[in-house]
């Protein structure tokens, strides 16, 4: 059936392209061009397009087998669907083959010849040592397929199929040689030929025929594709380029590129000036669901850390000798979530349990209660982290097989108190309201930008202190810098202040956030005292101002001095009435001239960074 199919194919795809004739020039040159507006200056940089005619894209299939691996050919298959080339050929070993067993055989063929049944174009069969094994395999190549070397004529182009399997193996037979002989004469002013083999005999000794076949193409444009060694490799030969391509499935190291070893499709745009080679690596070809609002979120939570979180322990004191938390393990997907995870030793602390495998049913959250421990009483300051190593995976529905490793840490950090005041602040920048600032920051903890631009303390330092009344939560900085830059633009392109807010429940306020940062789950405040730019004064005032936000940044002579006062009912929102806690990072930008660089200074580890760890700048209400 498969035989009778792509005879047709073959012969339908000859008579239809190999001789139609042209259109006419008028409806050509309509065709050619995009209907479009042209003025006298355009934003393109020409309108002749990239489509002549006589140039066309076809893709190579290579070894298969060979100590196959299931599924990398059908997935190539897919792919190849989503390419849509004209037509794909190939180099051989389709099958394992290597029996005589015609049950087996039968199996084999079924199986291939369904994953061409999936394919969108025609597909061209060659044989490999792994299909023409012996004399009975040839036979049952000759009853399924009929011949087992072949060629055809398209867009002036010669397509050569050779069978390097004899018999006997590894070699061009006389037949051969004569029908080849006789193709290239009958075609001796195609623009190009095309050869396709399984064996690149040129790199064998002695081959026999080899050293015909390559004078019978000597002075003719020609290109070679084979396969076999599993192994990428480019050749220069007689003014002509030969390939060795490497796998679609068949037994490889995958050691990548440099080494040939790789699951790829050839894709071939062939022009006047010959073929164009583009090796399209497997893992490199995407459909568009590659990522979708769906998977986005899963994805997100499992990179961003809410899907894998701990709380942190907040110490009653600047001495933690042991304590508990909780690990929440989040699964918002319609399928299981399978988690396999251990705490990294550290000196210091101790977790139990030390590790565990979970599977967290779907849409569902499980928790796991941790006692931790230190050796002895240690400053809180001294203790590095708890580092949980967990490799999370999704298996099946339309998710496919998703697999991710990850790093969350389990901090014991110091809480800091959120004290009340009996009088608001007038929020105007003078910090009269403020009797004395408790956070002096002399070494930041990050330097964002760069760090060499930041001298020490006597360059830029600040001091701030927070507070709350029954209405607002205030926060006033000051900043002690010897060169201001104004600019009258944003904070962060000239001297200025950036203050985050999180006022969310745990575990998320906590959670650590390298990257995954979104602008609605937290206050971004940042200011300057360049009183001649609204947008420079303030960053995203529309929205501040909807949240009943105050803010005010002026400067003064020895830098520049902020007030800020947020509403509780902004807690209230997002925690309750009796909301506890709010997490808070203070940053100042600092340049010492106009063109930079920047170095932006940080009381915690920015949010965005890998050093930001889980609870860092936590107030609670008394």
């Amino acid at each position: 059936m498969h035989l009778l199919r792509y005879a047709g194919l073959l012969l339908v795809f000859i008579a239809l392209t190999g001789h139609s004739p042209d259109p006419a020039p008028a409806e050509n040159e309509a065709q050619a061009k995009p209907r479009i507006i042209v003025e006298q200056v355009n934003p393109w940089s020409g309108l002749d397009l990239n489509n002549d005619p006589n140039n066309f894209q076809f893709a190579i299939v290579t070894d298969r087998t060979g100590g196959h691996r299931p599924g990398v050919f059908p997935d190539a298959i897919g792919k190849l669907n989503l390419l849509q080339p004209e037509f794909v050929m190939s180099v051989g070993d389709l099958i394992e083959g290597n029996t005589e067993d015609q049950a087996q055989l039968d199996m084999e063929w079924d199986e291939f010849n369904g994953f061409i049944d999936e394919l969108e174009a025609p597909f061209f069969y060659l044989p490999g040592n792994h299909d023409i094994t012996n004399e009975y395999m040839a036979k049952d190549w000759e009853r399924r397929f009929g011949r087992a070397y072949y060629h055809f004529v398209y867009r002036d182009v010669l397509f050569l199929c050779l069978n390097t399997e004899g018999p006997p193996n590894s070699q061009i037979s006389p037949e051969q040689i004569e029908y080849a002989s006789r193709v290239l004469a009958e075609n001796k002013d195609v623009r190009w030929t095309l050869v396709f083999q399984h064996k690149p005999l040129w790199a064998y000794d002695n081959a026999p025929g080899w050293a015909e076949m390559e004078a019978l193409l000597q002075g003719r444009k020609h290109t070679i594709f084979a396969g076999h060694f599993h192994r990428y490799l480019k050749y220069e030969r007689n003014d002509s380029k030969y390939f060795i391509l490497a796998t679609t499935g068949g037994g490889s190291g995958l050691r990548g590129p440099l080494f040939g070893q790789f699951d790829h499709v050839v894709w071939v745009t062939m022009t006047d000036a010959g073929p164009r080679v583009a090796n399209l690596l497997l893992e490199g070809i995407w459909d568009e669901d590659v990522r979708t609002e769906k998977t986005s979120g899963l994805m997100d939570a499992l990179l961003w850390g809410s899907a894998v979180t701990i709380n942190p322990i907040f110490a009653k004191s600047d001495q933690f000798k042991s304590g508990e938390s909780a690990l929440r393990l989040i699964n918002d997907a319609d399928v299981p979530l399978k988690i396999s995870a251990r705490f990294v030793e550290q000196q210091g602390l101790r977790v139990e349990p030390a590790s565990f495998d979970i599977e967290v049913p779907p849409n569902s959250t499980e928790q796991i209660l941790l006692q931790v421990r230190g050796a002895k009483a240690l400053p809180v300051v001294q203790l590095a982290p708890a580092v949980l190593e967990w490799t999370a995976s999704y298996a099946g529905g339309d998710l496919g097989e998703m697999d991710f490793e990850g790093k969350t840490s389990l901090m014991v950090t110091q809480v800091y108190e959120l004290p009340a005041r009996k009088k608001p602040v007038k929020v105007d920048g003078t910090l009269d309201d403020w009797d004395h600032f408790p956070f002096v920051v002399q070494k930041p903890a990050a330097i964002v930008g760069n760090p060499e631009s930041w001298t020490g303390p006597d360059d830029c330092s600040f001091s701030f202190g927070i507070e709350m009344d029954e209405e607002y939560v205030y926060i006033g900085v000051e900043v002690v810098d010897e060169r201001p830059v104004y600019l009258k633009k944003v904070p962060w392109r000239q001297d200025g202040i950036e203050v985050r807010v999180d006022g969310r429940r745990d575990p998320v306020r906590s959670a650590a956030r390298e990257g995954g940062l979104d602008m609605e789950d937290f206050l971004i405040i940042a200011l300057s005292p360049d009183a001649g730019s609204d947008e420079g004064v303030t960053v995203a005032k529309e929205r501040l101002d909807a949240l009943g936000v105050k803010a005010v940044c002026i400067a003064t002579p020895t830098g520049h001095q902020t007030e800020i006062a947020i509403p509780q009912a902004y807690f209230a929102e997002r925690q309750g009435e009796d909301w506890q806690a709010l997490r808070l990072n203070v940053a100042i930008d600092d340049f010492d001239e106009e063109a930079g660089p920047l170095a932006q200074l940080w009381w915690m580890p920015s949010w965005r960074t890998a050093e930001n760890f889980a609870g860092s700048g936590t107030f609670k209400r008394k």
